[in-house]
């Protein structure tokens, strides 16, 4: 993935038989809020902050406002489902999850406005990897990373799905069909509640 600076988190059991989902989910993001000093490894290739800070999420110990941002987005597979009572390790090692901004955005989600969103080599590395990764569904966070979604990942273009079309797009994908799903960012003002009718609607929480 040669495009890729932010490596994706991928969780232990994604795609595997001990996932507690029966797709693969990859949980797509806008960018990291961190300043360039923050990230470790430089712009030498590619690092691994966003394990890191999936590493830190999970981590009890480790306390920040920031969390609440993961936490009420994997309420939507929780609620109403057969997952109540899963913990965060077991939700989030069955999914992927990476940010579509391979530069640091700043240290807020203010400063996002600042950056363009319809770089090729973002939307490459994007491409790479969904590719990689091949995921069954793509949750996307915001109308930022929704608004500059390719027409196609290489296989045909999208279409509307039928019930849900303002949110939902299926995509032609390899010998099948990809749901790419955009709800409200978790960070703002995201009902917890509403996503997970439309997750069950759209089978996307079984």
């Amino acid at each position: 993935m040669k495009h890729v600076f932010f490596k994706p988190w991928v969780g232990a059991n994604y795609g595997q038989k001990d996932s507690i989902f029966e797709q693969k989910i990859l949980v797509l993001g806008d960018s990291h809020y961190a300043d360039e000093g923050d990230i470790a490894d430089g712009y030498d290739g590619s690092c691994d902050f966003t394990t890191g800070v999936m590493h830190d999420y999970l981590d009890q110990s480790i306390k920040g406002r920031w969390k609440s941002t993961f936490t009420k987005f994997m309420n939507s597979f929780v609620l109403n489902s057969e997952h109540e009572g899963c913990s965060p390790a077991e939700l989030w090692n069955s999914v992927a999850f990476y940010n579509y901004l391979q530069v640091p955005a700043g240290s807020s989600i203010r400063q996002t406005q600042h950056f363009s969103y319809t770089k090729e080599k973002d939307r490459n590395a994007f491409l790479e990897v969904v590719e990689a990764l091949s995921p069954n569904i793509i949750v996307s966070w915001g109308n930022k990373v929704w608004d500059v979604m390719p027409d196609s990942l290489g296989y045909g273009n999208y279409r509307a799905n039928e019930e849900c079309g303002e949110y939902c797009c299926l995509y032609p994908f390899k010998n099948g069909y990809l749901k790419l799903i955009g709800v409200t960012h978790p960070s703002t003002s995201y009902d917890s509640a509403h996503w997970a009718n439309v997750f069950t609607k759209l089978g996307v929480n079984a």
